[in-house]
């Protein structure tokens, strides 16, 4: 149980230390960080016991889970799909921060920079090595909520800067509170998410389909409100 506590903490100290990198002290050396830290947590949990099978990367699992990723992708697709046919649904894909990039730099993030810099080290931190080290000491819920609760916080810093670009944030006060109110609702809506990717993850037995999951929703998102930007500025 003590190697577990020691294990947990180990992970929450990375992920903070992660988290201000990547947001505020190191942004230019993102992706490099994003390896790095990767590589230290799957250490962390080889060096607690856990199994790659109980992180959702056991090689049994590789070809069910590509399958299941096909699955996930698709759907996503579809979904998007859907909303952007949708008039009403358009208005919430609008991002200043999309829109103001270039077509370069809107293909090196939704194809490289989302998936295999911010997908695959949230999910291993989160759905990977936390969830199974809290799993191994206290069991599946437990690990559930403790894995989804730290998602949500994890997004506190992003959620900042959600507040300053989003158009739907436009519509809360420039000041303390709506800060607080936006900021509030993307640590609710990420932790929630952040159950729905473990319950993926425990139905398919794999953690590529919910690095698929996740890095589709982002990628193509911003992919969406790009194409969408200058339209959605007449609606």
């Amino acid at each position: 149980m003590v190697d577990h506590i020691l294990a947990t903490v180990a992970v929450v100290v990375v992920l903070v230390v992660t988290n201000l990198l990547n947001n505020r002290y190191a942004k230019r050396h993102y992706m490099v960080i994003c390896f790095v830290m990767t590589g230290l947590l799957l250490t962390i949990a080889v060096i607690d016991g856990i199994a790659w099978r109980d992180m959702g990367l056991g090689v049994n699992t590789w070809v069910q889970g590509l399958i299941w990723s096909v699955v996930v992708f698709v759907a996503v697709a579809l979904f998007y799909a859907i909303a952007v046919s949708l008039p009403f649904a358009r208005k919430g894909f609008a991002d200043k921060r999309a829109v103001e990039q270039g077509w370069r730099t809107l293909l090196y993030e939704s194809t490289i920079r989302i998936p295999f810099g911010t997908a695959v080290l949230e999910e291993v931190a989160f759905r990977g090595v936390l969830l199974a080290v809290v799993v191994s000491g206290w069991g599946w819920w437990p690990g559930v909520i403790v894995s989804s609760i730290l998602f949500g916080l994890w997004h506190i810093y992003p959620s900042l800067d959600f507040h300053e670009n989003a158009e739907v944030a436009d519509k809360l006060p420039d000041n303390i509170w709506g800060k607080l109110v936006s900021v509030a609702g993307n640590v609710v809506a990420t932790g929630i998410a952040g159950v729905v990717f473990c319950l993926l993850l425990d139905f398919t037995g794999s953690l590529f389909p919910v690095i698929t999951l996740h890095a589709s929703l982002n990628g193509i998102g911003m992919a969406v409100s790009w194409a969408l930007g200058r339209r959605l500025a007449d609606l």
